[in-house]
């Protein structure tokens, strides 16, 4: 199972205005994946894409959301 470990969040607004919070977390090197891998998803847990320095794609919904800024992560 891989082990994943919460690098930073990033408040973000919808074409429409909706609010969201998108996580970055690392996906922690093992036998089965050799290199990390940085994953983005919601914090309703639907899966993110990084477009750019200012942009996400949430996939399911197809929609792209703008990063407002970059939030602390909380320990």
């Amino acid at each position: 199972m891989s082990q994943y470990q919460e690098t930073r969040r990033f408040k973000c607004t919808g074409g429409a205005g909706n609010p969201c919070i998108v996580i970055e977390q690392i996906r922690v090197a093992d036998e089965a994946i050799p290199r990390p891998r940085t994953d983005y998803m919601t914090m309703d847990g639907e899966v993110a894409n990084r477009l750019d320095k200012k942009h996400f794609l949430i996939l399911m919904k197809d929609e792209v959301v703008k990063i407002q800024r970059a939030l602390r992560k909380k320990h």
